[in-house]
């Protein structure tokens, strides 16, 4: 599993500039810096002096002193695979080999009933995991429709025999996999695997029908968010409300809710609250 998280210090300011449609000529002017420093800062090259770190939060909208932590490599999730939970298995699955994207096996132990979620690459892997678990899959749940997260979806399907299901507003991502789509993930409406049941709630920013996926133990959150980090975006009113829906929804929830994302390591709410440079 992870040993380090998706987006480091550099990615963090690329991320924020680029939400925010800052040119990098601009950002430089305005912390003070050249713009062959900034590059070098996004492409890891370069990790500044605590002023600098500071400059650089203050002229993005971040917050310096957990900004400051993520320069120094000081945060990495006390659980990068999640941990137990009560009632229900996740299988935290790490796909694909030089781009790696998270899908997950989730079940009811009571009942055997099952879910993937997100099935991005290695459909073999995929169908391994599932009978290692003993699962009786009775759906596929998209938290959003960018390529690397269906990348395995009709093999799946195919293989399990089972329907998938996606936000509307993020079936036109879908290209061909769009005819494996037999339903609407829909804000509010409780899905059930087995006993367990998870409520869908609305997280666009990264993709416009992004959803997590809420349970009272554990949170199935996609792109919306990264241990440390947020997932990207290009646009300033997309990244505001990406920024929003994370901190309304996901943050609000109980410290201890597992995040479980769609690139890198697990990580919690309290964890996030504490740690995540985009958020006060």
């Amino acid at each position: 599993m992870y040993m380090q998280l998706e987006d480091e210090f550099g990615d963090i300011v690329g991320k924020a500039r680029r939400g925010q449609e800052l040119e990098p000529a601009v950002l430089a002017r305005q912390a003070g810096l050249t713009p062959e420093d900034l590059g070098r800062i996004e492409s890891y090259e370069w990790t500044p002096e605590d002023p600098v770190v500071e400059n650089l939060a203050q002229c993005l909208g971040l917050h310096p002193g957990k900004l400051k932590v993520s320069a120094a490599r000081r945060y990495f999730p006390l659980y990068p695979s999640g941990h137990p939970l009560d009632g229900m298995v996740v299988e935290m699955m790490v796909l694909g080999e030089d781009f790696l994207v998270n899908g997950y096996v989730v079940g009811c132990k009571k009942t055997g009933k099952g879910a993937i979620i997100d099935p991005g690459f290695d459909a073999e892997k995929i169908l391994k995991t599932v009978e290692a678990t003993g699962l009786e899959i009775e759906q596929v749940l998209l938290t959003h429709g960018h390529g690397d997260h269906v990348g395995a979806l009709s093999e799946i399907c195919q293989a399990m025999e089972a329907p998938a299901f996606i936000h509307a507003a993020d079936v036109s991502l879908l290209g061909p996999g769009r005819t494996k789509i037999e339903g609407q993930i829909v804000e509010g409406r409780v899905i059930p695997i087995g006993h367990q049941s998870f409520l869908p709630l609305a997280t666009p920013g990264h993709t416009p029908g992004g959803i997590t996926l809420v349970n009272d133990q554990v949170a199935f959150v996609g792109d919306a968010l990264f241990a440390g980090s947020l997932g990207g975006t290009r646009r300033r009113s997309d990244y505001d409300l990406q920024r929003k829906a994370v901190e309304t929804g996901i943050l609000d929830l109980k410290d201890r809710v597992i995040l479980f994302p769609g690139h890198g390591p697990a990580t919690t709410v309290g964890e996030e609250n504490t740690n995540n440079p985009f958020f006060a």
